[in-house]
């Protein structure tokens, strides 16, 4: 404990010495548009997206509205709340640059740089929450009660974390939008309406999938993304252990958890099958000394989440969520695609060059169609005979139909099948209900006007922290 206050220390003085730096980004600020705060970190919800990345991630899970919520791919930030736009005590004035491996005597308390609100609109469906009852309030604290200095009235209230989830699926973009919340509390600490009630308030009641609709309405089985739509349903939180909070809005959590380090790529894919449900996490946080704690070494980093796109993994979480990074989850739309305006003429191809999808001009051109077996989705062939862009001739073989991939694991065996040519995808049945349409879409990276931080103050706020973790280093 008197070594995490040594820390604590670094960091205030840390904080002193880059004060002269207000409102210049730093870090990995710097790295995306945004304005910036008086520490040098994005203010929350102002992040630019790529409007190319944000459609194409929104085809990825549109693709997946029939599949089973507890089996669609799940984009997940690994302690979401554990974020410097929230300030200090989240790391505000880490000193640790991504990616590691870092300079021991660096600190790094945050797992992420941007705000839950930004992360959201970056294309995370999943954020996990450490909540602990403190100063006469559920926070979100990482650490919690385990150490003196996890949890104090400098936290974040968990209310105000639940009001931002709330007012992002509030606006008129994100209607169709579904969000999963875990709780990671340890052990249930009681005060449910401190839990409930936010969830309730800035939530509604109506919006979230509780375990007695899972066991009434649905028969105890999960519904499809279709139908939670259909029902207006669109939150599902969960938690360890049974009946949490009297298990009103909670549901215990059902998957297998492993470190990012422990994950294989395809196709091993970390033992991922059909039916199982898997979480890959990485840690970024960093704590003054390999010696107190290091997360990269203890259990990995993901900073490239192809290969878990490619497996389906159910639940890839992450630290350090940047849209670059999700930029490498994509298995649909080449930057700069759909570079025409989508209806359902529009003609679309898996390119056999990039593996990527187009929309091209000539649908007249003579390509393979992408078939998929009608009784087993993983299995795919291309039609033998060649020809144009048309959904109402259908040239695959007996028992497979004209279809699209609809998760990175399908594309992969669909590009296993092309054998290195190009194929007409059947997009065009994902363009029918409130599927929305779109125009080109902006590729250009604007830039941002922020500087990073200066390295000497930088060196001189990570010798002081050397310092006084050396000075205090007998009374550990």
């Amino acid at each position: 404990m008197r070594l995490l206050f040594v820390v604590y220390a670094a960091v205030q003085i840390t904080s002193a010495v880059t004060g002269s730096l207000a409102n210049e980004c730093r870090g990995l600020s710097t790295e995306v548009p945004c304005q910036c705060d008086d520490k040098g970190r994005c203010k929350k919800g102002t992040v630019e997206v790529q409007p190319w990345l944000q459609f194409a991630l929104k085809t990825q899970r549109e693709l997946q509205i029939n599949f089973r919520v507890d089996q669609m791919q799940v984009f997940d930030a690994h302690n979401a709340f554990n974020n410097r736009a929230y300030g200090l005590a989240y790391g505000a004035n880490d000193t640790c640059q991504w990616p590691p491996p870092y300079d021991n005597v660096c600190i790094g308390i945050a797992n992420h740089e941007f705000s839950i609100v930004d992360m959201l609109n970056m294309g995370i469906r999943s954020v996990e929450l450490d909540i602990w009852w403190c100063f006469d309030a559920m926070r979100v604290a990482h650490l919690g009660t385990r150490f003196a200095l996890g949890c104090g009235e400098f936290n974040v209230p968990l209310a105000d974390v639940i009001a931002d989830i709330g007012d992002w699926l509030d606006q008129a973009e994100n209607e169709d939008e579904f969000v999963r919340i875990y709780f990671n509390e340890g052990y249930d600490q009681g005060h449910d309406a401190d839990v409930n009630g936010p969830l309730e308030r800035y939530l509604g009641r109506d919006r979230i999938l509780s375990p007695a609709d899972l066991r009434g309405t649905y028969g105890g089985v999960w519904p499809t993304l279709r139908r939670m739509r259909e029902d207006g349903k669109r939150v599902v939180v969960v938690a360890d252990g049974d009946n949490v909070h009297q298990g009103k809005y909670l549901h215990t959590t059902r998957y297998q958890g492993f470190h990012a380090d422990e994950f294989t790529n395809y196709p091993q894919c970390g033992g991922k099958n059909d039916t199982n449900r898997l979480r890959f996490y990485g840690d970024s946080t960093h704590y003054g000394f390999n010696i107190i704690y290091d997360g990269p070494s203890v259990a990995g980093v993901t900073t490239d989440l192809s290969e878990m796109v490619k497996c389906r993994i159910t639940y890839p979480a992450m630290d350090m969520v940047t849209p670059q990074l999700m930029a490498t989850a994509v298995f649909t739309w080449a930057p700069g695609e759909p570079s025409l305006d989508l209806d359902e003429t529009t003609c679309v191809l898996l390119n056999n060059e990039d593996s990527r999808w187009y929309t091209p001009l000539d649908c007249g051109q003579s390509l393979s169609y992408a078939c998929q077996s009608a009784s087993n989705p993983e299995d795919w062939t291309i039609s033998k005979t060649t020809g144009s862009y048309d959904v109402t001739t259908d040239l695959c073989p007996i028992g497979y139909k004209f279809s699209v991939p609809h998760n990175g694991y399908r594309q992969q065996k669909l590009i296993e099948a092309t054998r290195g040519a190009s194929v007409w995808l059947n997009f065009s049945p994902w363009l029918t209900g409130r599927f929305p349409t779109t125009i080109t879409p902006s590729t250009t990276k604007a830039s941002t006007e922020g500087l990073q931080a200066s390295g000497a103050l930088i060196a001189i706020a990570t010798l002081l922290s050397a310092v006084l973790a050396k000075s205090f280093a007998s009374f550990v």
